[in-house]
Order: C-alpha cells, then sequence, then structure tokens
C-alpha cells in the first residue's frame, strides 16, 4: 500500500531507500526523530528535484542530507538573526528547525518546524529574497498536497508540473 508522499508524486521506478545508519546519523544530529512523510519523501524522491526548482537531498546522494542540513541551519540562522517579524512556532523551535528542501528559483529553504510538547511537525519555508516565513501546517505531506491539488506555491515560486529529476551524478540513481 502507497503511504501518502508516494500517493501523492507517484512512484520512481529506480532509487534507493536510505539506509538505518544514515536515518540514524541525521537523527542524531537532530536529537529526534523525523517525521515519516518525510522519511518517505527522500527515501523515494530524494537526491532528486521537484517541480523543476525544489532540490530535496538524500542521506546518502551527491550532497549528503547531513551536510546539507548543517550548512543550511548555519546560514538560515546568519541570515535571519536580525529579522523581528518570524512566526512564534519558528520562533520556539528556532535552534531546532531542520531545513530539508531548497529552492534553486531564489533560494528560498523549507524547514520542517518541529512541534512543541508532542505537537504535529509543520513546514515553514524562509524566503530569502524579501525575509519573510509562511508557515504551514500539517507536515510534508499537507505541504506537497497545497503545491499539487491547490497549485498553491509559495510566493515568488513559478508553478510548475511536479516533474521528478534526479541529481546529475547522483550516486543513488
Amino acid at each position: 500500500m502507497p503511504g501518502p508522499i508516494e500517493s501523492l508524486l507517484g512512484e520512481r521506478e529506480r532509487f534507493r531507500p536510505a539506509s538505518p545508519e544514515s536515518w540514524q546519523a541525521v537523527e542524531d544530529w537532530l536529537g529526534r526523530e523525523l517525521p515519516d512523510d518525510y522519511k518517505e519523501l527522500v527515501d523515494g524522491f530524494g537526491d532528486g528535484v521537484l517541480f523543476e526548482h525544489l532540490f530535496v537531498p538524500h542521506p546518502q546522494g551527491d550532497d549528503p542530507l547531513l551536510t546539507f542540513m548543517r550548512e543550511l541551519r548555519r546560514d538560515l540562522h546568519a541570515a535571519f538573526q536580525d529579522v523581528p517579524d518570524i512566526a512564534a512556532p519558528v520562533v520556539a523551535a528556532w535552534d531546532s528547525v531542520v531545513p530539508w528542501a531548497y529552492h534553486g528559483w531564489n533560494g528560498d529553504v523549507c524547514l520542517l518546524v518541529p512541534g512543541v510538547a508532542g505537537e504535529r511537525w509543520q513546514v515553514a519555508v524562509a524566503f530569502r529574497q524579501c525575509p519573510a516565513f509562511l508557515l504551514v501546517d500539517g507536515g510534508v505531506t499537507e505541504f506537497l498536497r497545497r503545491l499539487l491539488r491547490e497549485k498553491s506555491f509559495p510566493r515568488g515560486w513559478p508553478p510548475r508540473e511536479p516533474r521528478w529529476e534526479s541529481m546529475p551524478d547522483s550516486p543513488l540513481v
């Protein structure tokens, strides 16, 4: 039975799920488990590009997920340290936000925002050109559902078909 992400994006014929050790290294660095729908996305579509611009790294990809997360979190903290208008859930989890995708059109970063006291994860988009955040309740599945079914793209993102492309020279495909 397909999971929620596969139901939205369809199956890929050739992909290699991340090893349990790779996921464990990421989750050890984060200090928590990642949401299942996010891991399903990465295992099925990671080290690839969705919608022509949304890069989703894989733990064992050309730009390994853990390196990606560390670098983007550091850069995000530096770029947004003086931005006064950040959504309260993002502020509450500022040191724990998880960069999970990068939009190559304009440099926006997609974040997983861990819930406080057992609440669900949310997705936030950090807009780089005009510093602000879009907060989407419901996690990765809901975020992708909005893109696919509602054609509701974050500001500045060109609407594109959900076509998946492997990263050039990816060791996974």
